[in-house]
């Protein structure tokens, strides 16, 4: 089989590469991708943790077959592969031999045309998941509050959003989803009141922590059900430790370096830990520099916040046993969600705030 050349015209993060993964997800092709340069604040265009241990555009998300995606058009496969490149660098393949399709981003819809018709054309719902058939959605029957600018959320890292999708549809049920910018949360965290949930996510921007600190100590307080993933796990952590007498100044070292207290620090070799390894009796995709600050467990304890997985000194995830969900990990397990198939920890957590409900 020849190359196939997805030429992809999207301006946004999110939606790179979503067209290509359904096509290679369908023809059960290898897919490829050539990486691509956003403008705009967009600090998490390439956080998506692919199985060959680094970051790739956040829009290739749902692929099933994605192998690599390169800088140089030299590292690209010769044959026998998906490769989905921006338009913005049409020109560096213009002499390689393969099959020219084209993905139109109209803003409503996400359509693929060879020359001469249109191959597919694909729908968003609620919660950003594309599809060939158009959703009908339904009245909101849960409140969930999810930490972020819903441009972040649906722009440029689309997984969380998902991830909520294929649980809550699993569910039956239909989200309200209320985003909370952690730079504009009012002092009094009035914004939680009458949610069912809050999920703190992950994410490359530090400006967020201080703010998911205050969400997840308030959650915990409120007994509102809670889930940290990545970095929201850290936040929680650090909210965990903050409770204890001393250690009110406790922060990541990734916020600030010079601070006399870490919650979270840098390995001892400076890893990049990356890829999908194993978890519990599945896997988990990763993507972190910093570690629970093992000198702190003590102080994990005796906030009454259990460690229960861990890999060597790496902490993987906490709960706290007498609260309805407050769970975080150190993992993404929104990467492995499908809509048939939700994650069970992000299920888990919805089926909390089905009962906070009542």
């Amino acid at each position: 089989m020849s190359l196939i050349f997805i030429l992809d015209d999207s301006p946004l993060p999110a939606r790179y590469g979503v067209t290509a993964s359904h096509w290679a997800n369908q023809h059960r092709l290898p897919l490829w991708s050539l990486r691509p340069d956003f403008c705009g604040d967009v600090p998490d265009s390439h956080q998506h943790v692919a199985r060959t241990g680094y970051c790739v555009t956040s829009g290739l998300y749902r692929s099933d077959t994605l192998r690599q995606e390169v800088n140089a058009v030299s590292a690209l496969p010769t044959a026998d592969a998906v490769i989905v490149v921006p338009n913005a660098r049409s020109d560096e393949i213009v002499d390689l031999p393969g099959q020219r399709l084209f993905s139109h981003d109209s803003g409503q819809t996400l359509v693929l045309r060879d020359a001469a018709q249109t191959l597919l054309t694909l729908h968003a719902d609620h919660y950003g998941r594309w599809s060939a058939t158009p959703t009908v959605e339904t009245p909101p029957e849960l409140r969930i509050g999810l930490i972020g600018r819903e441009a972040d959320h649906r722009q440029a890292y689309p997984a969380t959003l998902a991830a909520l999708g294929d649980a809550a549809a699993a569910l039956h049920l239909t989200l309200d989803i209320r985003f909370l910018p952690p730079a504009t949360l009012s002092v009094d965290l009035h914004e939680l009141e009458g949610l069912h949930g809050v999920l703190l996510p992950g994410g490359s921007s530090m400006a967020a922590v201080q703010g998911q600190i205050r969400v997840a100590q308030a959650t915990r307080s409120r007994a509102l059900p809670s889930l940290g993933l990545c970095l929201g796990m850290q936040s929680m952590s650090t909210a965990a430790v903050r409770q204890q007498p001393g250690y009110a100044e406790a922060i990541l070292a990734e916020v600030a370096p010079d601070a006399a207290l870490h919650s979270f620090v840098a390995f001892a070799d400076h890893r990049h830990r990356c890829g999908v390894m194993p978890f519990a009796d599945g896997e988990m995709h990763y993507n972190h520099r910093y570690r629970f600050n093992p000198a702190l467990l003590p102080q994990l304890k005796a906030s009454g916040v259990q460690v229960n997985a861990h890999t060597d000194d790496i902490v993987e995830a906490i709960t706290l046993p007498d609260h309805p969900f407050w769970q975080g990990v150190q993992g993404h397990p929104e990467l492995a969600s499908r809509p048939d198939a939700p994650h069970p920890l992000i299920t888990a957590f919805l089926r909390a705030a089905l009962s906070q409900r009542g």
